[in-house]
This record gives C-alpha cells, structure tokens and sequence, in this order.
C-alpha cells in the first residue's frame, strides 16, 4: 500500500516536470536573437505571432523626454504595434551651469540686502537675466533617438502605418524624423556617434563629454543650427587664448562684455580667477560693466607700473612705444596692476597715439609680473581695439601670449581684422570667434585664422559668431545681447569703484 504522503510526493514532482516543460515551450515563442532578412528587415517571433522592425531615426533629442517616450508607447499599442527604443538621452535642465547661477543669484541677494551698493544690484539683475536666457536657450535633454516600430505581419499596409506613426510621433515630439529604407547597412543606421554594443548591434545614440555644454562656465550665446547654448569652461577653453575678429557694429563689444561680467562673477565668487583685466580704449566697455566691475580706473595720463624697466622690460617699452605717434604722454613707472576682482581701464579720455602706449603698457606689465614675479592666481586680460597694442614689432603681444599660457595669464582680444595682428599671435590663437562681415577681402583674411567654408562669414547676421574652439569642429552661435543685460534698471547711481587714473601711480619712479 502506498503510503499517502509519499504519493502526494510523486503528485507534486510531476505536476513540477509538467510546469517546467510548458514553461520552456512557451520560452521557445520569443525567438532571440532579433534575425536580419535580407540587408534591413529585422523580424521577432513572440508568443507565436511574428513582427517586422521599421527603422525611425529623430534629428535631434524629442521635447518632453521620457513623457515623450511614454507617450509614443502609448500611440504605438493603439496601432497594435510595438516600440524599441534606442537612445542615451541625458537630462542636463538641472545642470551645473544653472545650479551656480542659482547660487550666484542668493549671493547677490543677500549682498545687495545687507548693503545696498549698486554693483550687487546690477549684478543681481545680470545672472537673473542671464538665468531666464539660459534656461529658455538650454536642452533639457540631450543626445538623439532611434527606435523599431514592430508592426505585426498578419497587418496590411506596413508603410501606412509607419508613415502614420512617424507622423504623429513628430507632432508629439517637435523633432523630425526619418525611415530607414531600401538596403539599410544596420551597422552604420545611426551615424556620428560611438558605437555602444547593443542586442541588435546597432550603434547606440550618446553624446560626448563636450556636447553636455553644462559646465560652470561662461556662457556665450545660443547655438544656431541646434537647440542649446554654447558655454566655455573656465580655465581650459580660454588656456590657449582667444581671439575676436569682426567688423565695427557686428557685436564684439557686447560679447566681451558678457565674457567680463561672467568672469568677474567667477572671480568674486571662487577666488578663480584672481583678476580679470579689462582695457577699453573706447570707454564702451566701462559703461557697460560699471554696475559689476570691483573697480574702473578712468585713466587720463600719468604712468602705468610695471614690476621693473630693465632687461626684458626695457625691451617690451620699446616695443609698446612704437605703437604710438610721436612721444606720449603716457610712461611706465615702478609697481604693479595686479588687483582683486574685475578691473576696468577706461582710455577713451586720452589722445589717440596715447591709448595705444597705455595699453600696450598695460600688456606688457603684465608679461612681466607673470613670467618673472608670477601672478596670484589666473589672471584674464580682456583687450578691445587690439589693433592699438599691435602696431611696430608688437614684441609685447607675441611674449604675452607665448608666455601667457604656462603663466596662467589668459588673453582675450578683439579687433576688426585678421590682418590687424602679427602672424605669431595669430599662431598662439586656438579659439577664434569671427563675426559676419560684408567684403570678400574679409572673408579671405578669415582664411588666417584656419576657418573652413569662411564664405558663410558673408551670409552671418549681427550678433552670430562662428566659433572655432582648439580642435572641435566650428559652430555657429548666436551670442546674446549682454548690453541689455547690463543695462541700469534696478537702481540709478554709481557702480563700482571709480579712480581717475591720473597721476594715481604718481608716486612711483618713472622711467
């Protein structure tokens, strides 16, 4: 006689092999892996019913992220199809880059509460403004989409339905897409970007460290064959120095003004840099930044201190005088330039031949302290009108830059022209921002700074830059309007500290 418990043993082991053997003749339904017909037609058999993959590339990262996937899903089951997803989309809205203006802006605030100075107002109205632009400008997601429509045979009329769902899911995300057809080669469907191994070996979507564009930098404006802004990491974008090239009324005040006050927030904040030196020979900058500059120095003649006047220094006067006409005013004395913050020297009350002496006074007492004394920190040296400080051999600008690198002094530059600069500085040059102009003779000077299809400099409106960054492809980028940011509205009065420079290095010993 059997006894009941082990009976009900044998019940339960073979009601177990019965299980597991449906279990695994079930599992053979959902064929893997996906098999290719043919050069482009992806099949999968589930639950015993068999599909065929169509191909949909998006042109850029869909509005709306996840929800947006969500919602595509949901438009492909009422089709009685099915969606694969293939993508790295990143969400960057809540960014580095918008975190520190965030941070920045409760400085100000409480800056401006506890002391009412007029530059903290000024510099509060300038990041929240800069904040409402970035974040308008800003992707919330980047990166690109592909997916597979898997639509099932027994269905007629596949290109319908692919064409329907293509259609709505452009409607619903804002971004186009394409089908792949005809004699699709899979391992090359989603071009430009790394391969990542995949079930499908089809190359993933993904976006490179430098795409992000959400670093704690300096924002200079919004890109214009793409969504986002284009930001520049402090210190690294601007190690190798950089140039601004374009002519009068194109926008290249308003940028280096923007490029400034950016600097000087970092400044004031992080110590890094230590100084940022701004030398304006037409006073446009100084109104400018008067609400956010630690300092403006408006300077009316006297002396500009320098570390020593002999040695090389002897040699970088020489140099600066020869871009003057005739004897100037303007003389080197003993001492130093270097101070805390955004310092702004505003030339424009001196003579002509005079702005050019002191600024190229002012570039060479800085190759001095930073080769020979060596700075504090990094320091950024912002100078308009460049031309003025490269006339004669302008041995103080190639030193400047040359040295400048390994020396931590950063140097940005702006002028009309290629043609305005020698050719060595040119060389020391790896960002180049040039402006739209109207000649062809512009267009072919272009040509100096390593610029391709240059032509498109003539189709450029005012305010949009090609920018060339070290070894990254060039990017068209519409810069925005820093002067407006800038403007007075909160309150009305002085900005920051004000010195007429005249006579103020008097006491040192001139040369």
């Amino acid at each position: 006689m059997v006894n009941p418990i082990d009976a009900l043993i044998i019940v339960l082991a073979f009601a177990s092999i019965a299980l597991i053997i449906r279990n695994l003749i079930v599992s053979r339904d959902l064929k893997l892996p996906i098999r290719i017909k043919g050069s482009s037609t992806l099949k999968v058999t589930i639950g015993g019913s068999s599909f065929s993959g169509y191909i949909i590339v998006a042109d850029k990262a869909p509005a709306g992220g996840r929800e947006a996937a969500a919602r595509l899903i949901e438009v492909a089951k009422s089709m009685r199809s099915s969606v694969t997803f293939i993508s790295s989309m990143f969400k960057v809205e809540g960014g580095k880059l918008l975190g520190f203006i965030e941070e920045e802006i409760k400085k100000a605030e409480l800056a401006y509460a506890a002391t009412k100075h007029v530059r903290y107002a000024e510099r509060l109205k300038l990041l929240q403004d800069l904040y409402r632009t970035v974040s308008r400008d800003h992707r919330p997601y980047l990166g690109s989409l592909a997916l597979i429509l898997w639509v099932p045979d027994d269905e007629e009329s596949h290109e319908k339905i692919v064409e329907a769902f293509k259609s709505i899911a452009e409607a619903e995300t804002g971004a186009s897409f394409k089908i792949l057809t005809g004699k699709v080669d899979l391992s090359s469907a989603i071009t430009s970007v790394p391969s990542i191994e995949s079930s499908l070996n089809i190359p993933a979507v993904t976006v490179g460290e430098e795409d992000l564009a959400d670093g704690r930098g300096v924002v200079l404006g919004r890109l214009s064959e793409r969504e986002g802004v284009l930001i520049l990491d402090w210190p690294r974008d601007f190690e190798a120095h950089m140039g601004v090239f374009g002519p009068t009324g194109r926008g290249k005040t308003v940028l280096l003004a923007g490029l400034a006050a950016q600097l000087g927030i970092l400044s004031e904040s992080a110590l890094n840099p230590y100084m940022v030196l701004v030398v304006d020979p037409k006073g446009d900058l100084a109104s400018m930044l008067s609400g956010v500059a630690s300092k403006i120095v408006r300077f009316k003649g006297g002396c500009i201190p320098m570390p020593r006047l002999d040695g090389l220094a002897s040699e970088l006067i020489k140099s600066s005088s020869e871009t003057g006409w005739g004897r100037s005013r303007v003389e080197p004395c003993l001492g130093s330039l270097i101070e805390r913050g955004l310092i702004v020297y505003d030339l424009s009350e001196l003579p002509n031949e005079d702005r050019n002496v002191a600024a190229s006074l002012i570039v060479s007492s800085l190759v001095i302290e930073a080769s020979e004394i060596g700075l504090p920190g990094r320091m950024a040296l912002i100078v308009d009108e460049a031309w003025r400080a490269a006339q004669g051999r302008a041995t103080h600008m190639v030193i400047a830059l040359r040295e400048g690198r390994s020396r931590g002094l950063h140097i940005v530059y702006a002028t009309q022209s290629p043609i305005d600069v020698p050719g060595a500085v040119l060389d020391n040059t790896r960002a180049i921002l040039a402006f739209g102009g109207f000649t062809r003779n512009y267009v072919e000077l272009a040509g100096r700074l390593g610029l391709e299809n240059a032509d498109i400099l003539l189709k450029l409106p005012v305010g949009e830059t090609l920018i060339k960054l070290g070894d990254r492809p060039p990017v068209r980028v519409y810069s925005y309007n820093y002067k407006s940011m800038l403007v007075k509205q909160l309150i009305s009065g002085g900005g920051g500290d004000v010195s007429s420079g005249e006579n103020d290095r008097g006491d040192g010993e001139k040369r």
